[in-house]
């Protein structure tokens, strides 16, 4: 098989999986809550509608997470990169952002 139509080939596979999470995206549902979880086995659950202020306890490193108009986002980490405060706002089922240094996941709850 030529390369070319190797390439083609992955080129079509990629835009089919594109395509599908585009499509899983836009039935999600809004969510009504985000699951925190924290390594070590804590978890934590806010609620998406009641805007506030959560700081994080019990990660390898202080986060904080901000809520509102039913949307949530990592606002500070004491992590080297700061990566995580880039994700934005999550806020649909099955969204989430990660802050990997401090050990916290944030993922949003249609329920």
């Amino acid at each position: 098989m030529k390369k070319t139509t190797k390439n083609m080939i992955f080129a079509a596979v990629i835009l089919a999986l594109a395509g599908g999470l585009w499509v899983m995206h836009l039935g999600a549902k809004p969510g009504k809550s985000a699951f925190v979880e924290i390594i070590g086995g804590k978890t934590q659950t806010i609620s998406l509608e009641t805007d506030g202020v959560y700081h994080i306890e019990g990660a390898k490193l202080p986060v904080t997470l901000e809520v509102t108009d039913g949307k949530i986002r990592f606002i500070d980490s004491q992590c080297p990169d700061h990566l995580c405060e880039g994700f934005g706002w999550v806020q649909t089922e099955y969204d989430s952002a990660v802050c990997v240094p401090a050990g916290v996941s944030v993922r949003v709850k249609a329920q």
